[in-house]
């Protein structure tokens, strides 16, 4: 077999195989697992001696002692409650800075003892069970011996402890990934963050405070209500996120039922137009055939393509809306001579005008700076705009497209003005809406989908550009497409 070839791990499997060519792999004894295991003995070997061979880290018989093991047992469970799934030892900063100051190493199994709590109320299992309790208990002892050795006073030397704690753990934590691999690291384990550490690490000289004027009772007290205090902004944030999560489903479902009257909307009244006419000049042409009557089978046929043709437009642009309000990706971006984007859209469009008599003229000045967009679905947009203005446009009327820069400010405006019959105010509201038609009779004889305007906002807000609308009831509209200049940001 070449030495490319790799085995693959299934779900399961607990031993990963690596290449084929790996001896070591071979034999097993670098497989992941064992690996996560063997950092974590030689880990919990290092907490193990530090706990033996320091005289002074014993429990005390202090009164103050099991209390205060409770608080360090409360800060590790209010940080499961508070962040259960990405952090770990981040309340544990704060009794464990009032135990350095009352206990200072004798502190140090209260603290093994919350940390194997604090990972088993989050499931932590494996390997990292034991690592995350060793570093802790590391991160302890090398700040308490950090702090010892300055010459500061009691706040000056906690300062100096939580920093080193801070940094210790978030090391230790690197470390275990490092020498023992990633199983060292549960999904639920503690991976604290340096940033809430030290930000909460001053909460921590309150309790200390209260110790140092109303003694042990003050400390305990000052941590049940500093505990407290935080108890109730986690159950804020928790009532906030559910609401958040909760207003979340509220819009899905408001989607879903918009969704829903859209298709019912396609269903009864786009479709079923056209449908009809395919039916109807089905039976035609079937009546032509049994009659010997073949010469209006040409035009049955084509008024049945006509509307096979309308059916396929209207899931074009279903499908070309839904792709843009989906944030998909786009086509490639180029800079555009917008000259000859107007040109060539008039010159298009041209055909349709001239039955009604219309004027249609472009305005576009000379050297008229680029814009940067899809040029397909710019194309389509303007495109979309002029055919609604002649549609639109009474018989004799004028359609001008233009465009122009607008001083100082970096963005072109592309705009395409009509005299046609406008829109009210109502009409004008909803305007780029799914499926909206105006209730003006004169706008009802025209055949649309109400796909078109909407169609074109969408384009236009994902090219990151926007669109303005301005009418007059029976004067005429204008819209204006606004674009940033090639080259600003």
């Amino acid at each position: 077999m070449p030495r490319s070839v790799m085995w693959r791990r299934s779900e399961t499997s607990v031993l990963a195989q690596p290449e084929a060519g790996s001896t070591h792999a071979a034999r097993g004894w670098l497989s992941p697992a064992r690996r996560a295991y063997a950092y974590a003995g030689a880990l919990a070997a290092g907490a193990l001696a530090v706990l033996l061979l320091t005289p002074d880290a014993r429990p005390s018989a202090d009164p103050a002692y099991a209390p205060l093991g409770a608080g360090l047992l409360a800060g590790s469970l209010l940080t499961v409650r508070l962040r259960p799934r990405e952090a770990g030892a981040t309340l544990l900063l704060i009794p464990a800075l009032a135990a350095e100051a009352r206990f200072g190493m004798a502190a140090l199994p209260a603290i093994v003892y919350t940390s194997l709590v604090g990972s088993l109320v989050r499931r932590v299992t494996g390997a990292a069970l034991p690592v995350a309790a060793a570093s802790d208990t590391l991160a302890f002892a090398v700040a308490h011996l950090v702090g010892q050795a300055t010459a500061l006073d009691l706040f000056g030397r906690l300062a100096v402890f939580a920093v080193i704690f801070v940094f210790a753990r978030v090391a230790l934590a690197q470390l275990a990934v490092w020498l023992g691999g990633p199983e060292t690291q549960h999904a639920r384990a503690q991976r604290p963050d340096p940033f809430v550490l030290l930000a909460l690490a001053p909460l921590g000289a309150l309790p200390l405070l209260a110790w140092q004027g109303l003694g042990d009772g003050g400390l305990l007290l000052g941590l049940a209500a500093l505990f407290m205090v935080l108890m109730v902004m986690v159950e804020a944030r928790n009532l906030a996120t559910a609401r958040a999560e909760v207003e979340a489903e509220r819009d899905q479902l408001v989607r879903a039922n918009a969704l829903q009257r859209d298709l019912t909307h396609l269903i009864t009244h786009e479709l079923k137009n056209p449908l009809t006419a395919v039916l109807v000049y089905t039976q035609l042409i079937e009546k032509a055939l049994r009659e010997d009557s073949r010469e209006r089978l040409p035009g049955h046929i084509g008024r049945i393509k006509q509307s096979a043709q309308a059916i396929q437009q209207l899931v074009d642009n279903l499908l070309q809306l839904s792709r843009l309000e989906d944030t998909g990706e786009l086509p490639d971006a180029e800079p555009i001579d917008l000259a000859a984007l107007v040109e060539g859209v008039a010159a298009d469009l041209e055909p349709l005008a001239e039955p009604k008599r219309l004027a249609l003229r472009t305005e576009v000045p000379d050297e008229l700076p680029r814009v940067v967009a899809p040029p397909l679905l710019l194309q389509q947009a303007l495109s979309n705009l002029v055919s609604n203005a002649i549609k639109y446009t009474p018989d004799d009327g004028q359609v001008l497209v233009w465009a122009r820069p607008i001083d100082g400010d970096g963005e072109i405006v592309l705009g395409v003005t009509d005299t046609g019959i406008g829109l009210s105010q109502e009409d004008l509201a909803r305007l780029f809406t799914r499926f909206f038609r105006s209730a003006d009779p004169r706008a009802r004889m025209e055949r649309g989908s109400g796909l078109g305007l909407a169609l074109t906002s969408a384009i236009i807000t994902r090219i990151g550009g926007r669109i303005e609308v301005d009418s007059k009831l029976n004067e005429g509209t204008t819209f204006r497409i606004v674009l940033r200049e090639a080259g600003r940001s």
